[in-house]
């Protein structure tokens, strides 16, 4: 690819943001643009989760753009957030747009809370009937207790502890290993929700299963707030005088027990394609082991060894042995999720990640490690190799 991430803007991350999303978002994409350099009205495109409820035209009303050339929505919320860098960049190198911003805004704690049965399900004359149009998969799953994704991670989990023979101390010692050192992180961010809890491997091994075998450590933070990031072509980059950073490959995948989040069929030991890795990694002229910082996905904290066997970051099976003795550490071959993750920074479905990633490249990142590359994936389902500039 030839395109560029040269802004960053955020709000802060909170329990109540005490504001709307519209406003939120407004707050992030004009920081954003600060970041690099650019005025409203160069913004000329938009992308932007189908899941959001803040639309483009409510942006454009908002901040007064003159006009949009372009605006495209990526499906499945974070687990597509790769993809809608993927996107924007197409974009920007057909010609349809030259500064895209990228947002998320949510009020997902203070709001409407994920999960709620009485949401997804209804008694109507004796029968269980589906209140959501989508996903129409969960009338299949919400009666078994599979109400949102982290359920459906503990089938992961009880399939890849099975598969390769692991007891309970070593399986909650290979978790424990992710949420305690992404949680060292977080304890030096200072945007991290989480910042001023520290955990300690007593304290996770203490605390309460939610879904057999993952524990309360183990899942994400609702979060309220808003993110954005400003894309353009290298070219452009390159006259502006910023720290940009190269977006070297990205792409998106639907396959079989993907998305939508419902029944995960066939449940399994891994979570991308087979050619996921392969893909990404040829078209950035690189290979894992060039690799210097990573940022996976962590709706829970099963998804990291689930991701680093999938790439090819280590061999399958060897997550316990990886973990437990500190690889993803500020130490480790490869740092993983160098601001907490969505585990201990906040959930704000995966573009807090990319952001942590474009901060490590740039130098910026209070947990701050000697990268010239990084690697981001969420779920498998979307991908992207980043380097400095």
């Amino acid at each position: 690819m030839k395109t560029s991430i040269v802004g960053l803007g955020q709000t802060e991350f909170s329990k109540n943001s005490g504001r709307s999303e519209l406003r939120l978002a407004t707050e992030a994409i004009l920081a954003a643009m600060a970041d690099a350099g650019l005025e409203v009205n160069d913004i000329d495109g938009l992308v932007r989760y189908t899941w959001d409820n803040t639309t483009e035209a409510a942006i454009v009303n908002a901040l007064g753009l003159p006009s949009l050339k372009y605006y495209g929505e990526t499906e499945f919320g974070g687990v597509n957030c790769c993809g809608a860098v993927a996107q924007a960049s197409a974009a920007i190198e057909a010609g349809l747009a030259s500064c895209i911003v990228f947002y998320r805004t949510l009020n997902a704690r203070s709001g409407v809370r994920y999960g709620r049965g009485e949401r997804i399900l209804s008694e109507e004359d004796g029968r269980l009937i589906n209140r959501q149009p989508e996903p129409p998969g969960d009338i299949y799953s919400a009666p078994f207790g599979l109400l949102v994704p982290g359920q459906h991670h503990a089938l992961y989990a009880q399939s890849y502890k099975g598969h390769y023979g692991l007891s309970d101390d070593q399986f909650t010692d290979m978790l424990g290993s992710v949420a305690v050192t992404q949680r060292a992180y977080a304890n030096n961010n200072p945007n991290a929700l989480l910042r001023d809890k520290p955990l300690s491997m007593d304290d996770y091994r203490a605390g309460r299963v939610i879904t057999e075998p993952l524990r309360i450590y183990d899942y994400c933070l609702e979060t309220d707030g808003a993110m954005a990031m400003v894309i353009v072509s290298r070219e452009r980059a390159r006259s502006m005088g910023v720290k940009a950073v190269d977006v070297l490959s990205a792409g998106q995948y639907i396959y079989p027990g993907s998305v939508p989040m419902f029944l995960y069929a066939p449940v399994t030991h891994t979570l991308a394609p087979p050619e996921a890795g392969e893909d990404l990694f040829g078209k950035a002229g690189l290979k894992p082991s060039d690799i210097d910082v990573a940022g996976i996905y962590d709706a829970t904290s099963m998804m990291v060894p689930l991701a680093l066997e999938d790439f090819g970051f280590i061999g399958r099976g060897e997550a316990h042995q990886f973990l437990t003795s500190g690889g993803n550490g500020p130490n480790g071959a490869l740092p993983v999720n160098t601001h907490g993750g969505l585990l201990s920074e906040g959930y704000f479905h995966g573009l807090n990640t990319i952001a942590e990633m474009v901060r490590q490249l740039r130098g910026e990142s209070p947990n701050q490690v000697d990268a010239e590359t990084a690697f981001i994936t969420l779920r498998g389902a979307s991908s992207m190799i980043l380097g400095r500039a």
